[in-house]
């Protein structure tokens, strides 16, 4: 029977275009005054030397470090000091009531619903665990954290699209692979899972940039509504 679902976040609870349209460039706004703020920071301080040493810039300043995040913001790229950085920003921003998170309609109620049908509900995603429990912190309906039992991120638990990752998140479970699905809208990331031994499926929102993709020969879904949890394996209606 299915004991746990995981969740990623962008693409399939919640619309890509809002991360990209809204947050990255709130992000973007305050990357330069949340280093001046904090660079003393002993977590901070640790976050601008990892930025240093990818860059190969050791003696890089508070400026260059924070050119080398908005360059990597550019290219959508998922290391770590970046995802660290944006997510001590949007924390920020959500406790200022600055920023709301975006769910697709029936996504809250689906994450509701299976918690109180007595599965436990993870979320793996490139954001960090502070830009996570921020998002699920402020959602149109509140807070939701009470719902997750774990939140893992690719500093965590591993690469997204390795399946490692996934036999990682088995372990923190603590339940056979089999017994867990994955939902994402990106295949690389589904295909990992299952090597993994994780059920998984695909889940396509219309409109959303990763929507014409596809997802591989992952079962599909458009809406939560459609995922029957209930057997040992999981259906799609």
């Amino acid at each position: 029977m299915i004991r746990c679902v995981v969740v990623d976040i962008e693409g399939t609870t919640s619309s890509t275009w809002f991360v990209q349209d809204t947050l990255y460039p709130y992000s973007r706004r305050h990357f330069a005054r949340y280093l001046a703020e904090h660079h003393q920071r002993p977590d901070v301080a640790a976050m601008i030397d990892h930025v240093r040493r990818l860059a190969g810039e050791p003696d890089a300043d508070l400026g260059r470090v924070e050119w080398w995040l908005n360059q990597w913001l550019d290219g959508d790229q998922k290391v770590t000091p970046l995802k660290a950085f944006q997510g001590w920003i949007w924390s920020e921003g959500f406790a200022a009531g600055e920023l709301t998170s975006h769910f697709f309609d029936d996504a809250l109620p689906a994450m509701r619903r299976w918690h109180a049908a007595g599965l436990e509900l993870d979320i793996f995603s490139s954001g960090s665990v502070n830009a996570q429990r921020a998002w699920f912190g402020n959602t149109p309906e509140g807070s939701i954290l009470d719902l997750i039992t774990h939140h893992f991120d690719t500093e965590n638990t591993g690469p997204k699209r390795e399946a490692e990752s996934y036999r990682t998140i088995a372990a923190a479970v603590g339940q056979p692979p089999a017994a867990i699905v994955f939902l994402s809208d990106l295949v690389a990331e589904l295909d990992a899972a299952r090597e993994a031994g994780l059920q998984t499926v695909g889940v396509r929102r219309a409109g959303d940039e990763h929507y014409d993709r596809g997802v591989g020969d992952h079962p599909s879904i458009t809406s939560f509504d459609q995922l029957d949890l209930t057997g040992a394996v999981v259906s799609a209606r």
